[in-house]
């Protein structure tokens, strides 16, 4: 009888300690997500279309009922076709930036289930800005190409609402770069250097 109760016991807690191993595997369990976004600069059209991308890969680092803590890195790219540029008629060529930047992310979950979510995310990191193209003048036979090159220290912010189903996740979003509007008294967010996309994003959990 008594190794009955013995072996019954044994039985009995099987799934508590399943349980308990699970949990202690998930919990330490390192996860990465990874988001593709498109963007869109709404401030800068003035200097022609623009549009790009921006490419993250996070790694999680801390999981709790309602927030979650992810670190990782993000590449950007921006494309301007100023072709179309609305102060002047004599430009023919593209201004693109690339940016590779450190993010911290900050996500919120207001509801139990984590679907709904909020996300602020801190980013530091280098710009590279390029122009290139030919202005052109024909009644002064001006017929000139032009390259120039611009590397700067940059840092910004975004924010992100979106929602999980299952291992993929939807957002919009709202990316600011604080460089020119905090350095040196400049304001103005349409400057190359301070540039504010609006776009929308798919993630994926790994």
């Amino acid at each position: 009888m008594k190794n009955y109760l013995v072996f019954l016991s044994f039985i009995l807690s099987l799934p508590v300690l399943a349980q308990g191993q699970k949990e202690n595997i998930e919990s330490n369990q390192k996860r990465w997500k990874l988001e593709l976004l498109y963007t869109q600069d709404i401030l800068n059209t003035s200097y022609g279309k623009n549009y790009g991308y921006i490419f993250k890969g996070k790694l999680m680092c801390l999981d709790s009922k309602h927030f979650t803590l992810s670190y990782g890195a993000a590449h950007q790219n921006s494309y301007i076709n100023e072709t179309d540029n609305s102060f002047t008629d004599y430009v023919d060529g593209y201004t693109r930036d690339i940016g590779l930047y450190s993010i911290f992310d900050i996500t919120y979950y207001p509801f139990n289930k984590k679907k709904l979510f909020l996300s602020l995310e801190p980013f530091i990191g280098v710009t590279h800005l390029k122009s290139k193209g030919t202005l052109k003048i024909p009644q002064y036979s001006v017929y000139e190409k032009y390259k120039n090159e611009y590397v700067y220290f940059n840092y910004g912010f975004s924010q992100s609402l979106g929602y999980n189903i299952n291992k993929f996740s939807v957002s919009a979003f709202a990316w600011a770069s604080l460089k020119g509007i905090l350095d040196k008294g400049r304001n103005r967010p349409a400057d190359f250097d301070s540039r504010f996309f609006v776009g929308l994003g798919i993630g994926y959990a790994l």
